[in-house]
């Protein structure tokens, strides 16, 4: 211990200058939370300032200090500077979000830091224990912040099924990990992977494959997905949000991290690794869009469209560990590119379902018929992200989606690409029947009454509704910017 000791350099620390900055923030959020009374606007304010300075610091930092740290557990690379830039723009924007519902608590937005906290480590992880202790330090937050309603009963029905899902997918990802380490006697990554090239062994294949249960269950993959429509629709809204693009990212941050080790697993049994993430692709896209096709709740039916995005974010997952590298490099950057934009998308179109749902007290399809004509601005900003997530051009949806198809192709898995192709086509009927409701009905005589009253965006929810649509509409004719930035994170 003390030779360990001895041979640490305390420069080591300066990478994660970010991660001591949000640990020290948090810790003044404490503080600030109980001593301030009357704390309307103020505790969002201040997690907002927050993530906004660790922006700048990452901005400055970031790419000054590349390699492994204390002693191999974390690695900063340009992935890990993306996914903090990624994980802080979306919090704000989630914590504005929330703004509007938790107008005079503290703890939601101190849990939703915390959260980021864990995004932040596991962005970097680069050893086994590293990415279980920040996968865990993701999860356990989100497990109360789903049952933060206590006296909605669907809220503690909610936050139950997350905790018992999560605690099954928790032990079937370190049972994984424990067969990998016993094949290999390694915890780092880059050794454990190099250690398993050439072993031609069932227990790895099992072992990957509860590995991505795991992980499976943080991002909604079929069939670790059960959980998501329950979760999704008995939270509050403005925690759904949140719960729908960050933590999912997070999980497509570790799989990204634990991508060399699936890469290196032998066809065993007849699959493949490129053949696992193929079928885990195919069978998410599909199910999610199957399922949204019978939800009468906009929660509901954006809970499955989730599931169905993360199964064409596992498209370049199945891309990325095809044994031709040359084609892991645009697999990463198309798969980076379709996560900042399904981050405004998505985050827009629960932005809308919360701002109805707060106005006119509901969810249900009812409430947004005819909503195009007491309401026309949020209900135009719905449209928009709606037809993004379907992939239409010009809006930043199809951008996401080519890349990613791009990349499909270049690998000439050409059954995965129509298999998204028909997807994508699905998806439109769902999608088009919301905004139809909108724009071409009138509202039904039950909810005349409250779907015809108008009501205020309030400054806040007009300047994120501003933010999310901007870049949804932009990044379809301008994304060149965007893909270069990423490429040299990459590269």
């Amino acid at each position: 211990m003390s030779d360990l000791a001895i041979s640490f350099d305390p420069r080591q620390l300066i990478p994660f200058i970010p991660e001591l900055l949000l640990a020290g923030g948090l810790l003044l959020f404490l503080i600030v939370d109980l001593i301030i009374k009357r704390r309307r606007g103020v505790v969002s304010a201040f997690s907002g300032s927050i993530l906004f300075l660790l922006l700048i610091v990452i901005a400055l930092t970031g790419d000054k200090e590349v390699g492994s740290y204390l002693f191999g557990a974390v690695v900063q690379d340009g992935v890990t500077v993306f996914f903090r830039v990624f994980f802080a723009i979306g919090a704000m924007i989630s914590l504005g979000i929330m703004a509007s519902t938790f107008k005079n608590e503290g703890e939601p937005f101190i849990l939703v830091l915390s959260s980021v906290l864990g995004m932040f480590i596991l962005a970097g992880s680069n050893d086994l224990v590293t990415l279980f202790v920040a996968f865990e330090l993701v999860s356990i937050p989100s497990y109360v912040l789903a049952g933060y309603k206590r006296q909605d009963p669907r809220s503690g029905e909610a936050s139950l099924k997350y905790v018992l899902f999560g605690a099954f997918s928790s032990g079937l990802m370190l049972y994984g990990f424990s067969l990998l380490y016993g094949l290999t006697g390694e915890t780092g990554l880059p050794a454990m992977a190099a250690g398993l090239i050439g072993i031609d062994s069932h227990a790895h294949l099992v072992g990957i494959v509860l590995i991505l249960a795991g992980i499976g269950y943080k991002i909604a993959m079929v069939p670790m997905h059960f959980w998501c429509p329950d979760v999704y629709e008995g939270s509050p809204t403005a925690i759904t949000a949140f719960f729908s693009v960050l933590p999912k990212a997070a999980g497509f941050a570790a799989l990204y991290r634990i991508s060399p080790l699936i890469a290196t697993m032998e066809p065993s049994l007849g699959i493949s690794a490129v053949g696992l993430l193929t079928i885990a692709s195919a069978l998410t896209m599909t199910f999610g869009n199957l399922g949204a096709i019978w939800q009468n709740s906009l929660k509901r039916l954006l809970a499955y469209s989730s599931i169905a995005h993360a199964g064409y974010i596992l498209m370049g997952f199945a891309v990325l560990v095809h044994p031709n590298t040359e084609l892991h490099s645009l697999a990463t950057q198309a798969i980076l590119l379709y996560l900042v934009v399904y981050l405004f998308m998505n985050l827009g179109a629960f932005l809308v379902v919360d701002l109805v749902e707060r106005r006119l007290g509901g969810d249900s399809i009812g409430y947004f018929r005819g909503l195009g004509k007491s309401n026309p601005l949020p209900a135009l900003a719905l449209a928009v992200f709606l037809f993004s997530l379907t992939g239409l051009p010009p809006l930043a949806g199809f951008i996401g989606k080519f890349y990613l198809f791009a990349a499909v192709v270049k690998a000439e898995m050409w059954g995965l690409a129509i298999i998204g192709i028909a997807n994508a086509v699905v998806s439109l009927f769902y999608y088009v029947r919301v905004i139809r409701d909108m724009f071409l009905y009138d509202p039904s005589p039950a909810m005349e009454p409250q779907v015809s009253k108008e009501f205020n965006l309030g400054k806040l929810t007009a300047a994120l509704t501003l933010v999310t649509v901007v870049p949804t509409l932009v990044l379809g004719i301008w994304w060149q910017p965007l893909a270069e930035w990423i490429k040299s994170r990459v590269v």
